[in-house]
């Protein structure tokens, strides 16, 4: 059995979960442009998802050198906190929050090459800054992998009542997508020797969410099984079953972290499989899926409130099913 926790960090901004935490509540207003701060705030994290005891984590929201988080490389800083050698980034985009956003040239945004302004870098003694997905592992990696999603059209808004002057409108782009997978090798000797689990954070429009879920499934199927996409999908339940392109684990609401109210956090695996009379069961197996196919169940789950973020997260204990 393996523990997995989905948090969307909102690049660890203090949160709800600091407010009502006796430990934390005096990190509530910290501020963490300040790295000593931004570090205090990470320690507080790892002390709380090392609680939890999870044997994956993927995140989505992490900062990669930006100065409103203290310039640290978020997901390289809480795998040294956990004492974690496994883990990854991946640039949705690569430049500062506010400023020019490009496309990576390598998504891990580890050296000066890995961004087109790599010369400024070099001169600047330092490495490009990102937004983006990231996954820690308890467990060795076999590969990573990385597909882009896209993004959604661009909105042009008016901002007050003069439509003859172009300072009225305000042109807003949509964010670029991306999921980060992992081939993970699993403990024991349980029939299973790998999972393929991704992390991804999708547009905030249901209708672009809904397409670049389909296209997230669709890349992770190229991978073995068993699979787990783990990530804020800015849909509910209702949306994602209405994309049919796979099977939820767990329940409960993930969002606002103040009060929860709606699932947008989820975790999805493959399907179960289907017989001639279209209703599934691990006893249809032979008719839709090869014999022996891994796949996986959740037999405990939950939400938890952490330190940082206007999300909860949302975490699943799974075991394979052969």
């Amino acid at each position: 059995m393996i523990r997995v926790l989905s948090l969307n960090l909102q690049h660890c901004l203090p949160g709800a979960g600091a407010e009502h935490d006796g430990g934390t509540a005096s990190l509530a207003g910290a501020d963490i442009t300040d790295p000593a701060a931004a570090r205090t705030v990470l320690e507080a994290l790892a002390g709380q998802i090392s609680a939890l005891a999870p044997d994956i984590v993927a995140l989505q929201e992490v900062d990669m050198r930006q100065k409103r988080s203290g310039g640290l490389d978020q997901a390289g800083e809480l795998a040294h906190l956990l004492g974690w050698e496994h883990h990854r980034f991946a640039a949705a985009w690569a430049g500062p929050v506010v400023g020019m956003r490009r496309r990576p040239l390598r998504s891990p945004l580890e050296r000066a090459w890995d961004d087109v302004l790599a010369p400024v870098h070099l001169i600047k003694g330092r490495g490009p800054a990102g937004f983006g997905n990231a996954i820690l592992s308890r467990l060795p990696v076999r590969s990573w992998h990385v597909r882009r999603l896209g993004r959604g059209p661009a909105t042009l808004s008016r901002r007050d009542g003069r439509p003859w002057s172009p300072r009225s409108y305000h042109l807003e782009t949509s964010t670029a997508r991306t999921m980060l997978a992992a081939r993970i090798d699993l403990p024991g000797d349980g029939g299973v020797g790998s999972i393929t689990l991704a992390s991804t954070h999708l547009a905030t429009r249901t209708g672009v969410a809904a397409r670049q879920l389909a296209a997230a499934w669709a890349a992770l199927t190229t991978l073995p099984g068993p699979r787990l996409l783990a990530g804020d999908l800015n849909m509910g339940p209702g949306g994602v079953a209405a994309t049919g392109v796979a099977r939820p684990l767990g329940e409960g609401p993930t969002f606002p972290a103040w009060a929860p109210r709606e699932r947008i956090d989820h975790l999805l695996t493959d399907p179960w499989p289907t017989g001639a009379d279209g209703m599934p069961g691990l006893g249809a197996r032979a008719s839709s899926q090869a014999p022996g196919a891994p796949l996986l169940r959740a037999v405990a789950w939950g939400t938890r409130a952490f330190v940082v973020s206007d999300h909860v997260g949302a975490w699943a204990d799974l075991e394979p099913v052969l």
